[in-house]
């Protein structure tokens, strides 16, 4: 079998062994990344565990700071954690089962058939996926679990009516400044090309607690916001920011946000 890598927490290669033609729309918001992106619920993870048929080690590709890493770390007994984006990498969340690096999706430089579940948490859709298939066939195991998941755009539980209008306002003016591949995200992934053998899976209702501040940071992060301050300036959106508050009542006072989250899993 193929030695697995030593467990430095970090490691950052020189740019020379980063592939520099991702598509890269999030570095520049790392940080609010792993401020306001929330994580995923525990059912999921529970559900990888169970369908997983081997809990030594784990692959998380496009990790981002971690949030998929984190949440598998209880799970397995390590986590690679790759993203080929060093702002990314290095403001993840430290864990000492978990080993970071900058990396392509297509080329992780992990040991031939070396982990036991793949995954990539609402990040396929950036991904070169001839390239990257190809890694995750030659990295996992025989029989290992090939899981991605999307989810719908959120919305605000028990909502006032101004308070959905605000909600569908942000969507009409930010959506159509959305790049091409996020289409696959609204088609829950199935339209995506899936060589694996596919397996049933759930869906699966995440639920947050959060202030207008909250919502603004998330939506701050998102390729299509980041387009779209690219043109016409964050003023807008900090504009809609304030009437959301004013909206709320309390904007100290969170409300219950959701969402759902589509999956497609396979065996290697």
């Amino acid at each position: 079998m193929s030695k697995l890598p030593t467990h430095s927490l970090f490691f950052i290669p020189p740019p020379s062994k980063v592939s520099l033609s991702f598509k890269d729309y999030f570095s520049r918001q790392a940080s609010n990344y792993a401020k306001y992106r929330p994580g995923y619920p525990d059912e999921l993870y529970s559900y990888l565990t169970e369908t997983a048929t081997a809990h030594t080690a784990a692959w998380d590709c496009a990790t981002g700071n971690g949030q998929v890493a984190i949440g598998l770390a209880p799970y397995f007994e390590a986590i690679y954690a790759t993203d080929a984006s060093a702002s990314q990498i290095a403001n993840a969340f430290p864990h000492p089962r978990i080993r970071y690096s900058v990396a392509p999706a297509g080329a992780s430089e992990l040991p031939d058939r070396c982990v036991d579940l793949i995954t990539v948490g609402l990040a396929l859709h950036w991904l070169p996926l001839e390239e990257f298939y190809a890694e995750v066939k030659r990295v996992g195991r025989p029989r290992s679990l090939f899981a991605v998941w999307c989810s719908d755009l959120f919305q605000v539980a028990d909502a006032t009516p101004e308070i959905a209008a605000l909600i569908e306002e942000l969507y009409n003016l930010i959506l159509p400044m959305q790049p091409p591949e996020v289409q696959l995200v609204h088609d829950h992934y199935q339209t995506v090309p899936f060589p694996f053998e596919e397996l049933p899976a759930p869906t699966f209702r995440q639920s947050v607690q959060w202030t207008p501040e909250m919502i603004l940071g998330c939506v701050s992060t998102w390729s299509a916001v980041q387009r779209y301050a690219d043109v016409r300036g964050w003023d807008g959106l900090k504009a809609w920011g304030d009437r959301l508050s004013a909206a709320w009542g309390d904007p100290a006072i969170p409300l219950t946000v959701c969402w759902d989250i589509y999956l497609r899993v396979g065996r290697v």
